[in-house]
């Protein structure tokens, strides 16, 4: 729907924000902080299954979730601090297995000869059975109630939900630990090879309990040589604020690091960061203390302009702002002084630590694009976007600001996109994308994108691409963090359904493209793709240990967490999955099918590769990484 008429002839125009061929990606989002770049193309095509364009691959000692920036001859990148148990936690894994396969085997024959004498033990048996009986009951009808809501949602996911946090099943299921723990003792009393066999067990489990938390505040920031990997340095970031290891949506880890070629600035989500010449040698540190009880920060991301880095932290304490934030802790951009770590200025407007703003120009003035809104209760106001001036005495103070009157507003969860035309704001609820004059953040066009679509769907039957008009789309749960804008439209991936989605942002036209969740062979091509199934994957570090507790990011596909935002290279549209392919798209496709799809590939076996990594690029070489590895994909040496 247009809220403004516009010259269609301006389409010819529209473009998004080019950065002229670069040989260096400095920072997140490349030389210009825009997730765009033109330079030499690199492959097209490349596999780490089948060796195929890769040019070297580093072995890191843990998994990180930091962008990777390159300057010349230099690769910089950081990572957790390693996690180091007394035992090896596959070992006891395997041993509890054993142990519980032994126990099932004898614990009918105990259960069997208790109850031919012992009256209190079938009683509490019993009552076991009961609770248990209750506890499908409840299951089955919650999860039928919620299915009549949504039919397509997954009834494995509803069903443990509701074991989870349905308050009766709770209770019920305390009752039946209680009532597990008095028989037992009545096993134990009457069996010595039970006896023996619970003792084992409780012995492994006590040591499982005995390994390390999986959290940390600390990061370790690394320099490679970008011509072979190797290590040239590294050194310890610490932090005050524990955040999981490998969260899918963020680690202390998560920003990335910044360099000029001189000087390299590292950043530690859990509160600190400092500067260091490319040889390793510290200028200054400083720490902050973060506004969340943990790093649930992926999209932001620190910026350099000038002669200022800009990161997300709350007001210091003698700021007169503090005291109208109650108990809340706000997150506002600060300019730190690239040279001293010295704050020179802090935002009029605050920013959800959810959003990563973007730099860019106004009338040949330099501005930034930041945004508020978001899920958990994020306390930054005013909801919506604001564009900030970068420049003369009154930095950090706001051009204009636009609020969207969304009742929770999730636009937030974004890159934030825009140009010298037009600015972005994905709506949750009924799908919208709002599109905004970007001198005065004046809306333009708000268009819906659950009506009237095209979709290019693999139909399984056929076993070949069908393409549909004039579609209404249903179940879409997008994901806002992935959206990138190129050739006048506006990107971004569906969740769950291993889709891709682009709307016009003049005409409105929405199409959607279903991609391959899983490649057989590296060398298949198109032959080898795997549609619509959920590949499990192994969330364990180089060293073998599984340092991932968050069972939703073992799955494939564009799951529920915060994938890295795409890039663009030469028309070449690179999003990545958390298994670990790598869609290139033709951002010059007159239509989004399955033609647009120019190469699918890897960065590692199937089900066995874990990343929420933003690719990046310099001097026709690509740059990745998954929780075992750095990689540069270019023509071999």
């Amino acid at each position: 729907m247009y809220l403004r008429k516009l010259t269609f002839g301006l389409l010819l125009t529209l473009t998004t924000v080019t950065a002229s061929a670069e040989p260096n990606w400095p920072m997140a989002g490349g030389p210009k902080g825009r997730w765009t770049v033109k330079g030499p193309q690199p492959p097209l095509k490349f596999s780490v299954r089948a060796n195929h364009n890769i040019h070297w691959k580093t072995t890191l000692p843990e998994g990180g979730q930091s962008g990777i920036a390159v300057y010349n001859n230099l690769v910089f990148l950081s990572i957790l601090k390693p996690w180091n148990p007394k035992h090896d936690p596959n070992a006891l894994k395997a041993q509890l297995e054993d142990i519980l396969q032994r126990k099932a085997v004898i614990l009918d024959t105990v259960d069997k000869d208790i109850l031919k004498s012992n009256i209190t033990f079938a009683t509490l048996q019993s009552t076991y059975q009961s609770h248990d009986d209750q506890i499908e009951e409840l299951i089955t009808k919650r999860v039928d109630m919620l299915l009549t809501e949504n039919a397509n949602q997954n009834i494995a996911k509803l069903r443990e939900r509701v074991r989870r946090f349905h308050p009766k099943v709770k209770e019920l299921e305390a009752k039946q630990r209680q009532l597990t723990n008095q028989m037992n003792r009545i096993r134990i009393s009457h069996s010595e090879d039970y006896a023996v066999i619970e003792k084992t067990k409780s012995d492994i489990e006590l040591k499982i309990r005995a390994l390390p938390s999986l959290k940390t505040t600390d990061i370790v920031a690394y320099c490679l040589d970008a011509n072979n990997g190797e290590v040239r340095w590294s050194v310890p970031l610490t932090g005050s604020v524990e955040g999981p290891y490998n969260y899918g949506f963020s680690d202390s880890s998560s920003p990335t690091p910044i360099t000029d070629g001189n000087y390299v600035w590292f950043v530690n989500a859990s509160g600190s960061m400092g500067c260091w010449t490319v040889n390793g040698k510290r200028i200054w540190f400083r720490e902050w203390t973060p506004s969340a009880k943990a790093p649930f920060n992926k999209q932001y991301e620190p910026i350099i302009t000038g002669d200022w880095i800009l990161n997300v932290e709350p007001l210091p304490n003698d700021d007169p702002r503090k005291s109208q934030e109650g108990d809340r802790k706000w997150n506002y951009l600060r300019a730190i002084n690239k040279k001293t770590g010295v704050t020179e200025w802090i935002s009029e407007h605050a920013i959800t630590h959810y959003n990563t703003p973007i730099p860019g120009t106004l009338n040949g003035k330099p501005y930034i694009l930041q945004g508020r809104g978001g899920p958990h209760e994020v306390p930054e106001r005013p909801n919506g976007l604001s564009l900030t001036k970068l420049f003369g005495d009154d930095a950090g103070k706001t051009l204009w600001h636009w609020d969207p009157q969304e009742k929770v507003p999730f636009g937030a969860l974004a890159n934030q996109h825009w140009d010298e035309r037009y600015a972005y704001w994905l709506k949750t609820g009924h799908l919208k994308l709002t599109v905004l004059e970007s001198k005065t953040g004046k809306p333009v066009y708000e268009h819906d994108l659950l009506t009237n679509a095209t979709t290019t769907l693999w139909n399984k039957d056929k076993k070949q691409y069908q393409t549909t008009s004039n579609q209404t789309i249903r179940g879409v749960v997008d994901l806002r963090h992935t959206n990138i804008v190129a050739r006048e439209h506006f990107y971004f991936l569906i969740r769950d359904k291993w889709q891709v989605a682009r709307v016009h942002v003049e005409t409105g036209k929405a199409e959607y493209l279903e991609l391959p969740s899983q490649i057989q062979s590296a060398t298949a091509g198109s032959n080898g793709w795997i549609f619509a199934e959920v590949q499990v994957n192994d969330t364990r570090n180089s060293r073998g240990y599984d340092v991932a507790q968050d069972p939703r990011i073992k799955l494939g596909g564009f799951t529920k967490s915060f994938l890295g935002a795409p890039t663009v290279v030469n028309d070449r549209i690179y999003f990545t999955s958390m298994t670990g392919l790598v869609y290139v798209l033709d951002a010059m496709a007159k239509k989004l099918d399955h033609s647009a799809i120019l190469s699918v590939n890897d960065l590692g076996p199937p089900g066995e590769t874990w990343t929420v990594n933003s690719l990046t690029y310099a001097n026709g070489k690509l740059y990745h990484r998954t929780m075992k590895e750095v990689i540069c994909i270019g023509t071999a040496p």
